[in-house]
């Protein structure tokens, strides 16, 4: 029984099952009741602390995603060199290019488009915050579907 790759796997399903939970619950839970409170300002409040409270959360699962794979690939005795030769390869580095996007998408979301959204909210330009909403909800269905192509990958690999 190999117990290093016993955990590595676990801890990097354990990963997944943090980033995709929190993103599920932030979509599906957080943001309606947020909005449901009534009060624009309350509800972007609301979001926002609930977002950077899973900021945390999220990315050390996104490093723990990212660490135990490149374990999980040693442990195959595989490297980034090898893994175009073969469809388990391939499979397993477009699932490493669709975590890395996902991680811009992450900083471009949180660095970039969710302030612009704060200070369009401040300054009373609806028009503005709209569109940078609208940038917003295409950046997290980009992650949201990112993380799913990933994971579907992840469960059609067959070893070779």
């Amino acid at each position: 029984m190999d117990d290093l790759g016993t955990l590595l796997r676990f801890l990097h399903v354990l990963g997944v099952a943090a980033w995709l939970g929190g993103m599920l619950f932030l979509g599906l839970v957080a943001v309606p009741a947020a909005r449901a409170l009534g009060e624009e300002g309350a509800g972007r409040r609301v979001i926002t602390a609930v977002a950077r409270r899973f900021g945390l959360l999220g990315g050390t699962a996104w490093v723990l995603i990212l660490a135990t794979g490149f374990g999980l690939l040693d442990r195959r005795g595989l490297s980034l060199g090898d893994l175009p030769d073969t469809d388990y390869g391939k499979r397993v580095l477009a699932k490493l290019c669709l975590l890395l996007a996902t991680g811009v998408a992450v900083l471009l979301h949180g660095l970039w488009q969710g302030p612009r959204v704060r200070r369009a909210e401040e300054a009373g330009d609806a028009a503005t915050r709209r569109r940078w909403a609208l940038v917003g909800a295409g950046l997290d269905a980009f992650m949201l579907l990112a993380t799913l192509a990933a994971l579907w990958l992840a469960v059609s690999l067959v070893p070779s």
